[in-house]
């Protein structure tokens, strides 16, 4: 099984988390989900894996389906929270298609037949993009999407309309949000063909300063369009962040490594924690990561300590813990033995570079 795509960090990843591919795709001879039968339903998904046992993926890409109505609430929320479905698919039910490094995600009988999905470490849109095209065109094959010569791909919503594509990037502004900037932005981003919302998506709040900066329409731009706008406006508030977050540090600079090693504190010795204190905790430390205040941890490490510190992945994995407290105690316990391999790993690979330096 692969390394989860989001143990690890890529371009751009001092402000850039992840990045992201969202196709919505409709079979043509079939009504919108909302309208289906349960036979049909059933109907479609034995189709969807026929289609996916005929396509020749290659590199390796194998995807298994999940039966998210079969799960319990706790595995359902997990995914949720690594973004792989949407939160109406956790409460009603549904299928997945899964990778097992979790890259690649297909949502069947959501608001769409499919939404097809690719994630990836950092800024990386065009590697996600090429990655989800070979995806749709091997399943369009099988299944027959559903093409309007006029509004292009056929989707629930209108605003989905013609590429059906929404692209996406997670991103690490606190530098901008303490200055007000992100504020004035966020109310202007409408005339950009941008939305700038919360950590999970629409109706959400931004935890920790991290922010979804996603394209707005796909009726009347090209694929490529959409990417290179996003990544056009992603590359300005990463400078502009970047900008920002050295202003704030030749300020104060002892205030700066302050805040740092108070939140690496807390993450080295706190028996109890909650998630939004990692949260809160692991922002400050990717700042002291980016400003090389902490120079023995890296990017690498804060996502980690983010990617296995959810609470629903908790409470999935250790179903014994039934309190909040308990779940507390077992998420500290998970922060502290990170950071100790982190160290160990360091610590161990210090005398063979000393004696490489030489």
């Amino acid at each position: 099984m692969g390394e989860k795509w989001y143990f690890q960090s890529g371009p751009e990843g001092d402000v850039v988390i992840s990045s992201r591919i969202r196709l919505a795709r409709n079979v043509g001879d079939l009504p919108f989900p909302d309208l289906m039968s349960a036979r049909q339903r059933a109907a479609f998904i034995q189709r969807v894996q026929a289609a996916v046992e005929n396509a020749a993926f290659g590199e390796g890409l194998q995807l298994r389906y999940v039966d998210v109505g079969a799960l319990d609430q706790s595995h359902r929320m997990a995914l949720v929270e690594r973004h792989l479905i949407s939160l109406e698919m956790a409460k009603a039910g549904g299928g997945l298609l899964l990778s097992d490094d979790e890259t690649v995600s297909v949502m069947l009988c959501e608001e769409d037949h499919l939404r097809i999905q690719i994630m990836g470490a950092g800024l990386c849109c065009e590697g996600c993009w090429q990655l989800a095209d070979r995806l749709d065109d091997l399943l369009d094959e099988g299944l027959h999407f559903a093409f309007d010569e006029r509004w292009g791909y056929l989707t629930h919503c209108p605003t989905n309309l013609g590429t059906g594509m929404r692209a996406s990037v997670m991103v690490h502004l606190p530098a901008l949000e303490r200055s007000g900037y992100l504020r004035s932005l966020i109310n202007s981003a409408y005339k950009l063909g941008i939305t700038i919302r919360g950590t999970y998506g629409e109706g959400t709040s931004a935890e920790g300063s991290f922010y979804q900066i996603s394209n707005q329409l796909s009726l009347g731009l090209s694929e490529k369009q959409v990417r290179d706008n996003l990544a056009a406006v992603v590359r300005q508030l990463a400078a502009e962040e970047r900008r920002q977050r050295a202003q704030f540090c030749a300020e104060d600079p002892l205030a700066f490594e302050d805040r740092v090693y108070r939140a690496l504190g807390v993450l080295e010795n706190a028996r109890l924690l909650s998630h939004r204190e990692v949260i809160d905790c692991v922002s400050q430390l990717r700042l002291g990561i980016a400003g090389q205040v902490v120079e023995k941890l890296d990017f690498f490490t804060a996502a980690r300590l983010l990617g296995e510190t959810g609470a629903n992945s908790i409470a999935a994995a250790h179903p014994e813990a039934q309190s909040a407290r308990e779940r507390d105690r077992i998420r500290a316990q998970i922060v502290r033995d990170i950071l100790g391999r982190e160290r160990r790993v360091r610590e161990d690979r210090s005398p063979a570079e000393g004696r490489e330096n030489q």
